[in-house]
């Protein structure tokens, strides 16, 4: 009796695994982009995969192909027991180092599209500062980065550059911080208003010192006078 499914229901890697030792097909159907995809498998390891009347046998095109089925999690499964024919390969694909490889190789995926939806944002120190316990290693990020997450904000790449770190790592990083309501994201337009709102701040803040200053000097004055007097 073939297992059968929905891809929104039942994950991808849940399904590859449910097939575990048995030895038969993985049809695919309605997934986005390739409309029917056939996966061979035999006594756990995965063996070649049917798009249309091309076979793909190369790890790397498998999992690429079938990053793309996960990522949409979209479209029907059907696993049916049948003979299919082994594919010689120096080191066996097995199905549980095909779902780490297929994971892995999607959460990079995620977040290099992550860091590049990111880079148009600059990202500035939420204020003021939620006290909340922060895992050591983000700990030891955050005061790193924090003296770069000041108004008006910086960009990802920068802020990549400036710490020497991979970008897709610190916008992973970032990430959990906003999680954390320690960081946030802004667009140029609220930037330009920070800057100026900060500017104004500064203007003011100077004003007032040489008011100070001007009454300071002006009291001064009026007590020697008084003085003489």
């Amino acid at each position: 009796m073939p297992i059968v499914g929905n891809l929104s229901e039942f994950p991808l890697p849940e399904v590859l695994l449910l097939i575990g030792t048995r030895t038969g097909r993985l049809r695919l159907l309605d997934v986005p982009e390739f409309g029917i995809m056939d996966i061979d498998f035999s006594n756990a390891e995965a063996q070649a995969m049917h798009i249309g009347q091309t076979t793909f046998t190369e790890v790397k095109d498998m999992i690429a192909k079938l990053s793309t089925v996960m990522q949409r999690q979209a479209g029907m499964f059907e696993f049916q027991l049948q003979p299919v024919a082994s594919i010689i390969r120096e080191h066996p694909l097995m199905i549980n180092e095909l779902v780490m490889t297929l994971v892995c190789y999607v959460d990079e995926q995620m977040a290099e599209q992550q860091a590049s939806a990111s880079i148009g944002h600059r990202f500035i120190v939420m204020e003021p500062q939620p006290e909340i316990w922060i895992e050591p290693k983000l700990n030891t990020f955050f005061h790193k980065a924090r003296q770069f997450l000041t108004a008006p904000g910086i960009h990802l790449p920068d802020l990549a550059r400036h710490l020497g770190m991979d970008l897709a790592m610190v916008n992973n990083h970032l990430t959990h911080l906003r999680l954390l309501g320690l960081v946030r994201a802004i667009n140029e337009e609220e930037a330009v208003e920070i800057a100026e709102r900060q500017a104004q701040e500064n203007i003011s803040n100077t004003s007032n010192k040489f008011l100070r200053a001007s009454q300071w000097s002006a009291g001064s004055t009026t007590s020697a006078v008084a003085c003489r007097g």
